[in-house]
């Protein structure tokens, strides 16, 4: 059942996480159309992600069971999102108020602002995604049902459409946002066997490319904004290429390095924001302000990130043994 072009591409999407939060470790005065151009190429790596998760359950579904598949996501995915997320819940219920929550949000009491942080996910930058991507696991017999029956796939199209209409926002908004992404990967696993030797040909790369391409410059050029319909449109012909792009090369790919990221990658997701923030704080504490941005120090921050939280990873694992998947998802 093991794919290595997927998992590879894992590799890929969560740099592409880790990457797009590093932006925000910096000062962009002066040079604002780089920061620019790095949100659009870089930055919505969440598209990717789902495209992954909907890749990975559909071929995953021939031995899929209810129970063993809830059982699976409540010990890899809710139990560590639970756990790293008590230091941020701690410190905005208690120290510091989180300016990224709804008005009235501090006058509840504290064990409803808890609840409404987990319930959100709004108390770090990147946990808005597990309260999203929950709901896909809530809706996965109906999930099985629709890939058995096909019907669905014929939808696509609508889905992409509302997707570029809804933006992201609550988990719920998030989810209706995010299902195309994951009905694309369940159709781009579905029918893989016919798919995957079609979008790994030079015909089909060279023109994928150029529509990877085209919709950031025109988003640089017309739009204000980096979040915008054409990003999302840009990341799911981004995650069609990649999966061309990897399985062409599957033969050829054998890094030790890479596949490490790939399978710390969940453990990447639920840590690097508070290295991230860590830095920050501690940059900011001696230099009074966040570093002016450019190409050469912000690409070195984003792979020294990676690494670092790969290196933490492989620490807590070892003091931690079997349970880190508990605590960290990796």
């Amino acid at each position: 059942m093991f794919l290595g072009y997927i998992h590879y591409f894992r590799a890929l999407a969560i740099f592409f996480i880790v990457a797009g939060h590093t932006i925000d470790a910096f000062v962009w005065s002066g040079d604002e159309n780089m920061e620019r151009i790095l949100r659009i190429f870089v930055s919505n790596g969440s598209v990717l992600f789902v495209f992954i998760a909907g890749y990975l359950f559909q071929h995953l579904s021939i031995k899929y069971e209810t129970r063993k598949y809830y059982k699976s996501k409540l010990k890899n995915v809710i139990s560590p999102y639970l756990f790293v997320s008590i230091p941020a819940i701690l410190v905005f219920v208690t120290i510091v108020e989180r300016d990224s929550v709804w008005p009235g949000f501090y006058d509840n009491p504290i064990w409803i602002q808890v609840l409404s942080f987990y319930f959100t996910g709004k108390h770090l930058a990147p946990l808005w995604f597990i309260p999203m991507i929950a709901i896909f696991y809530l809706i996965a017999p109906f999930l099985i049902k629709a890939d058995k029956n096909k019907t669905i796939y014929y939808f696509l199209p609508v889905f992409i459409l509302i997707s570029c209409f809804v933006d992201r926002g609550l988990p719920h908004k998030s989810f209706i946002h995010f299902f195309s992404a994951y009905l694309l990967g369940m159709a781009c696993s579905k029918y893989k066997q016919s798919l995957n030797p079609l979008i790994s040909h030079r015909l089909f790369l060279y023109p994928a490319f150029v529509m990877v391409v085209f919709p950031g410059a025109l988003e640089f050029l017309t739009m204000n904004g980096t979040m915008t319909y054409l990003n999302f449109l840009q990341k799911s012909v981004m995650s069609i290429f990649f999966l061309g792009l990897f399985y062409k090369f599957n033969s050829k790919l054998n890094s030790e390095l890479v596949s490490t990221i790939a399978n710390n990658s969940f453990g990447v997701f639920f840590i690097h924001s508070y290295f991230l923030t860590a830095n920050k704080l501690a940059y900011k504490k001696l230099f009074d302000e966040l570093p002016t941005g450019n190409l050469i120090t912000y690409s070195l921050a984003a792979v020294g990130t990676l690494f670092a939280c790969v290196f933490i990873i492989a620490l807590i694992k070892n003091i931690t043994g079997k349970h880190s998947r508990f605590l960290i998802g990796s």
